[in-house]
């Protein structure tokens, strides 16, 4: 009889123990009948590479949060602190053992990592939580008007598994920006200097299929422009000389019909291979390009001097060769023309479509 009562006490005191743990429970987000307002904040520290061919960008930056939970709320006469710190990942995940929203990227593309994280608590339980992440996001690139193409790349922020009604997300203007200082630039090889901004976005995510819950996200925009300079001088201004110089076949000898072949082909195979060369950074996109539409004019123009060549060589067969000597005169000048024409219309309608 003694020990059953001894029994009793002990689960007792063990429900006692266990309702006034779950009544102290800071594990899930605050509920005061109101979603946590959540301020967001990015600062991009870098941009590693922008990946065309996979439509990827590498970066780096400092996420930054803060929202109020009263039950963290505590007196600094009776801690002996001013304020409470939790840094690195023993502090954060093994001490800290109060509600924080967990941020994941939701268009993550390989690569997700943290760093860094610092979260402080203050007596009146405001929480600013910080971390440096490093990461690679999928973005839509629009290539339309490379090598002339401005991009925007995004990355979408998160909070894993809870909605807009029990978490609101706010963007934080004081925490978002790019580092740019005396002594580091986010500069990006080939493109100009970002600009950033931030939004937020509502959406329903992929794993709530068929449910009517909508989630916030913070969307982060890096507005990008390229710098065209690299490819015009790379692949566009060797193929317009390469074109140029095709042309001289207008001039040659009528009788050296091998000769004028052998520069006409030879031309052919150099815009292939400049062709084949710049393809190879961009993803296998079935539009056309600015850059490209200008490569396929290039490469059938100097097929148009094939066929010319072989016209003006008949024509000398048949002894008609003052009517060849005129097809090389007007050639002479249609060509450059033709040139010049087709490419700014063609290049032209394309960019404004894009």
């Amino acid at each position: 009889m003694l020990s059953n009562t001894r029994f009793l006490l002990l689960a007792f005191i063990c429900f006692l123990g266990i309702g006034a743990q779950a009544s102290t429970n800071v594990a899930g987000p605050p509920t005061d009948g109101s979603p946590v307002v959540v301020d967001i904040g990015f600062l991009l520290s870098n941009i590693n590479a922008i990946y065309e061919e996979e439509e990827t960008f590498d970066f780096e930056g400092v996420l930054s949060m803060h929202w109020r939970d009263s039950r963290l709320a505590f007196d600094p006469a009776e801690t002996g602190y001013d304020e409470l710190y939790y840094q690195g990942d023993f502090q954060f995940n093994e001490v800290f053992n109060g509600w924080w929203p967990q941020i994941i990227l939701a268009n993550e593309a390989g690569r997700f990592d943290r760093e860094g994280v610092m979260l402080r608590v203050t007596p009146a339980g405001d929480v600013y939580y910080t971390e440096e992440i490093d990461a690679i996001a999928k973005s839509y690139l629009e290539l339309a008007r490379y090598p002339f193409d401005r991009q925007q790349l995004v990355a979408i922020f998160e909070v894993l598994g809870l909605n807009k009604d029990q978490v609101t997300m706010r963007p934080d203007p004081a925490t978002s920006g790019i580092w740019n200082d005396v002594h580091h630039q986010v500069r990006v090889p080939q493109w100009r200097e970002p600009v950033l901004s931030t939004s937020i976005v509502e959406y329903t995510p992929a794993y709530l299929d068929g449910s009517d819950i909508h989630l916030e996200a913070f969307r982060v925009q890096i507005d990008i422009e390229r710098d065209y300079w690299y490819t015009l001088r790379l692949v566009a201004l060797p193929v317009m000389v390469f074109v140029m110089m095709s042309w001289s076949v207008f001039w040659m000898e009528r009788s050296s019909l091998g000769d004028r072949m052998d520069i006409s082909f030879i031309g052919i195979l150099t815009v292939v291979a400049y062709q084949i060369m710049s393809s190879e950074s961009l993803p296998k996109i079935s539009y056309v390009t600015v850059l490209m539409s200008f490569m396929i004019i290039s490469f059938l123009m100097m097929c148009a001097s094939i066929v010319i060549n072989l016209r003006v060589a008949a024509l000398d067969n048949s002894s008609r060769q003052m009517q060849g000597d005129r097809v090389d005169r007007l050639c002479r000048v249609f060509f450059p023309l033709s040139y010049v024409l087709i490419t700014s219309l063609v290049g032209g309608y394309i960019y404004l479509r894009g």
